[in-house]
């Protein structure tokens, strides 16, 4: 189980400021880039039973 956990946490800090800038490039607009960045992130780790497990 913390192996899983420990997977989902460093694919999220790879991947969550690359998500974010093109959010940023795509909206213009930092808040509402996090805040979908944030939405994604749940709905993903709702959708897939692996990931619900990890966190």
């Amino acid at each position: 189980m913390q192996r899983e956990t420990a997977a989902v946490e460093r694919v999220f800090r790879e991947e969550c400021g690359r998500l974010i800038a093109s959010l940023v490039r795509r909206f213009g607009d930092i808040d509402i880039a996090e805040e979908t960045a944030g939405e994604a992130i749940v709905a993903a780790l709702e959708r897939r039973p692996e990931f619900r497990r990890a966190s």
